[in-house]
């Protein structure tokens, strides 16, 4: 392990030279880890089939049947536009998310691991990597979210004329036609996934939240509900695969079986 972060390449005395190899020559560190194969990153199977047929199956529902009662009731001016929703809902924006782990990995990144006793370049090791993960998850799975949004181009309940809950132009980059998937949902759950892949223990606080973080866009009108609960599976399921990415890897995580994981040197 630290034999490969010392294989520095002759950079002089340029502290920033310096400091970027550090960063590159970590980064080849993971990349050549030896992988475990002993599963997929996605696990397809009977059981992964049925998983996502009824996810898809929920979110219909949600758009036949709850999303024309929800937009009756925007309509009707009940959304809550004031109280505890609309002051908690963004804590589902990425923005503090990214600035905050971003941060600490530029604070870390000037730490030389190899400098480190052993024990203490498993400890930086470890914390990086879950800073690195937080960042990346929750910015990956904000652009493919993005990426739908546009692509879809879904009105926001606001934004839709007449009763149908369905109003979509394609391509057509507005905040009034970025309804489906929602945002801050998907952030809400990649982040749960997140805390309960790193720290299970948290889990009881974090789950509510992230529900909570989904429902609030439901609440305050700028989603319809099928855009909050796809967010929110969308968020979840990208963030364990990617996970699975990393215990293919042999990194943060271990398989547990062909679905679960755990982190590494917890049992």
């Amino acid at each position: 392990m630290k034999k490969v972060l010392s294989t520095v390449v002759a950079v002089g005395n340029n502290p920033i030279a310096v400091w970027v190899n550090a960063i590159r020559n970590y980064f080849v560190f993971l990349h050549v880890r030896r992988l475990d194969e002993r599963y997929d990153v996605w696990p397809v199977s009977w059981f992964s089939g049925i998983v996502i047929i009824g996810l898809i199956g929920f979110v219909l529902a949600l758009l036949l049947i709850v999303d024309p009662i929800h937009l009756e009731w925007v309509k009707d001016g009940k959304a809550h536009e004031k109280g505890w929703f609309a002051a908690t809902t963004d804590i589902g924006k990425s923005n503090w998310i990214l600035w905050l782990s971003g941060f600490a990995l530029f604070l870390l990144s000037f730490f030389r691991a190899e400098r480190f006793s052993r024990a203490g370049f498993i400890t930086w090791h470890r914390v990086f990597l879950n800073f690195y993960f937080v960042f990346t998850t929750v910015a990956f799975s904000g652009l493919l979210a993005l990426l739908f949004k546009n692509l879809i181009g879904r009105a926001r309940p606001f934004a839709v004329e007449g009763l149908n809950a369905w109003h979509s132009i394609p391509f057509y980059d507005n905040y009034e036609f970025a309804s489906f998937p929602s945002g801050h949902s998907t952030t809400a759950g990649a982040m749960t996934a997140a805390i309960v892949l790193l720290f299970p223990r948290f889990g009881w606080l974090i789950i509510p939240l992230g529900v909570w973080i989904a429902l609030s866009r439901v609440m305050i009108g700028v989603h319809f509900p099928s855009d909050a609960f796809a967010g929110l599976m969308f968020g979840i399921v990208f963030t364990w695969i990617y996970a699975r990415s990393f215990a293919r890897k042999r990194l943060l995580f271990r398989f547990d079986g062909q679905y679960w994981l755990q982190l590494r040197g917890e049992r």
